[in-house]
């Protein structure tokens, strides 16, 4: 038994060095991107850099980055705001090469790119007295981030420029977070002379995503709270370490877990670039965030949080959650809007319900043909189907 037991072990061990050697192998073949943070990726493409902190009214520290200019050095032009999705960060947005990503393409012509980050991703993990080991540190959902992290960046951005407006670019969430600030911060109109949306959700009528009705016919949010509310998909996760190795050998793994939170893609993705959007993605946000969005797909209202008849007494001063409107928004406001007939999220007929909503017709509308939710910042030919637009759109708000 015992030479059984020792040859097992053997064996074992065995199994064990080849493993690790071959994590070795493929890490040393593993683009520097993968263990990169964001600074270093974005000064690697030849592009500078800063980060800076933001410190909401609520004292959340939210980590801001910025590329001032394109590769070749000159004062700081326009500023322009771009802000992710959910579960998301900063990182998406140059997930490409800079050829094909937005905020390089924008610093190349001469604008001034500032890059956001919603408190709980990886990079917005500080608070002036809490830590993110407190439960009231994870109290918070897109509500906050219409209340708080959207309008304090764009006053420290423009504190920090030498304009009195900026240009907004959202996707998913970002454009949601923009949508409740013009209800909760009207003053936003003001220091914003467009926003862009790239896949708009504030209705989800038809949206047919599988992992938010998995979160909303499973009561998600009543779950979640029995369990008590802390972080959703933590950004430093055992996976995130893992995840590159995976996505080396196979990338459509990669694309499998992608769309199973995100929906199916139709667009062209880098698949070289599947092992370093693994190591930097999900971005992570509150179980509290995720159970908002549950709420939202069960009961179709885009509302704040429903704390329940007592809890919404406490927050609101009255019985039911206050809802989002859009006649609130000033006919003068610019808003541009993309989307996608693949999109499973922002689908274009409840993109469309939207537009029919608005006090004013957008000032530009474009439905990208088979554009799924990611494909706005991750479609390695959204440079030619979308940016030009973009570009022309920011170069007209300017004038």
């Amino acid at each position: 038994i015992n030479a059984e037991y020792g040859g097992r072990t053997t064996m074992l061990k065995f199994f064990v060095l080849l493993l690790t050697i071959h994590f070795l192998v493929v890490q040393a073949q593993l683009p520097p991107d993968v263990t990169a943070n964001f600074t270093e990726i974005v000064r690697s493409k030849g592009y500078p850099c800063l980060e800076y902190k933001v410190v909401t009214e609520d004292g959340y520290i939210l980590g801001v980055f910025r590329i001032p200019h394109g590769k070749v050095s000159k004062p700081p032009g326009k500023p322009v705001l771009l802000f992710h999705g959910l579960l998301d960060s900063s990182f998406t947005w140059i997930l490409n090469m800079p050829d094909q990503s937005l905020p390089y393409i924008l610093a190349d012509q001469g604008y001034d790119v500032w890059l956001g980050n919603t408190r709980g991703n990886r990079y917005s993990l500080q608070h002036t007295h809490l830590t993110p080991n407190d439960k009231a540190f994870w109290a918070f959902t897109f509500d906050q981030f219409a209340q708080y992290d959207l309008p304090n960046t764009i006053e420290f951005i423009l504190q920090n420029s030498n304009y009195s407006k900026l240009s907004y670019i959202g996707h998913s969430q970002g454009t949601t977070q923009m949508f409740a600030a013009l209800n909760l911060v009207p003053s936003i109109t003001s220091q914003v002379d467009i926003f862009i949306a790239f896949g708009p959700v504030i209705y989800l009528a038809h949206e047919t995503n599988l992992f938010l009705r998995l979160l909303a016919d499973l009561d998600a949010d009543l779950f979640f709270e029995f369990l008590g509310f802390e972080e959703f998909l933590p950004s430093s996760s055992f996976i995130n370490k893992l995840a590159p190795y995976l996505c080396d050998i196979d990338p459509s793994l990669c694309d499998d877990v992608i769309e199973l939170i995100c929906g199916r893609h139709k667009g062209s993705f880098n698949d070289s670039r599947m092992d370093v959007m693994s190591a930097h993605e999900p971005g992570g946000t509150s179980v509290l965030n995720m159970a908002h969005w549950a709420q939202w797909v069960r009961n179709r209202k885009f509302q704040m949080y429903d704390y329940g008849t007592e809890g919404n007494m406490l927050h609101y001063n009255q019985s039911t959650p206050p809802e989002y409107v859009l006649d609130v928004i000033p006919k003068s406001f610019s808003i541009a809007l993309f989307y996608g007939d693949a999109d499973e999220l922002a689908d274009p007929v409840d993109v469309k319900t939207m537009i029919a909503g608005l006090p004013n017709p957008p000032v530009f509308v474009k439905e990208l043909p088979n554009y799924a939710h990611l494909d706005f910042c991750w479609d390695i030919t959204a440079n030619v189907d979308m940016y030009v637009d973009v570009i022309k759109l920011l170069k007209a708000a300017g004038q």
